[in-house]
């Protein structure tokens, strides 16, 4: 416990997206419960307000499995409080990933753009067509945590990276000067043939650093969240079976109405 009563955790004991499925809960228990209808219907049980987070915690989760792939002497932290008040929605800013190792400090931000086309340039990341503020972002968090080593006395070189997750299709017509734009499956690669700048022993002080609770802003820790919003991920697969299921029933059923209709008119 600290003095004002809150648990705290190693950072590095954070899950993959724990800020953001804290999001998902909080917003899915305020909604209301579905209808049997609803249910039987297949309808989505979470909110158009909690889509977005919801596909922003599988996309933090799928780039920390990635992100577990690493060798030995890297360390991975996720979900690490940073932002001190929270936002229109409640939520309070987090860096998604920060990654230690011989390479440096690389501060991951996830973006999930399922079947979506990116285009990077020197200055933009579009969506879809759409200019995205990813660059600006992942800037400020590499800043930040440069701020954090800088008053700790560590010297240490931090990159910011963007990792894309589900894209259709990435075409980078030039990489941004001071942030990295890459698909989640390429990062283990990428990082693991950066060469080597930092020490065994800087690499541990940073990771230190890092792992305590102390070096950032203080979270309640939540140890039911993970199972939370494992239930909720079920409910959702649950309702895109049922809505599967009816729409291979209607096929089925037009089928069934087409064929004799056919069967005539091929006599």
């Amino acid at each position: 416990m600290n003095d004002d009563g809150r648990r705290t955790t190693r950072m590095r004991d954070r899950a993959a997206g724990a800020a953001v499925m804290e999001q998902v809960v909080r917003l899915h228990a305020q909604a209301p419960p579905r209808s049997t209808l609803a249910r039987a219907l297949g309808a989505r049980p979470i909110g158009e307000d909690t889509a977005p987070w919801f596909a922003g915690a599988l996309g933090e989760r799928e780039v920390g499995a990635v992100l577990d792939r690493l060798p030995e002497g890297w360390s991975v932290f996720h979900a690490i409080p940073v932002g001190t008040r929270p936002d229109a929605s409640g939520a309070v800013s987090d860096v998604d990933h920060i990654v230690v190792g011989p390479a440096g400090v690389f501060v991951v931000n996830t973006k999930h753009h399922r079947g979506q086309r990116v285009w990077v340039g020197e200055r933009a990341v579009l969506v879809a067509g759409q200019k995205q503020p990813y660059l600006r972002n992942s800037d400020l968090e590499a800043s930040r945590v440069r701020g954090v080593l800088a008053q700790a006395g560590i010297a240490a070189p931090v990159t910011g990276v963007v990792a894309l997750v589900g894209t259709k299709e990435v075409t980078v017509r030039q990489q941004p000067r001071r942030v990295l734009v890459l698909r989640a499956e390429q990062l283990v690669r990428w990082l693991t043939r950066r060469p080597a700048v930092l020490d065994a022993a800087t690499i541990a002080d940073v990771a230190r650093l890092f792992d305590d609770p102390a070096t950032w802003r203080p979270v309640d820790s939540s140890a039911d969240t993970v199972e939370r919003f494992a239930v909720i991920e079920r409910e959702v697969r649950t309702a895109q079976l049922v809505r599967a299921g009816w729409m291979l029933a209607v096929a089925l059923g037009a089928v069934a109405v087409a064929l004799p209709v056919v069967s005539v008119l091929t006599r």
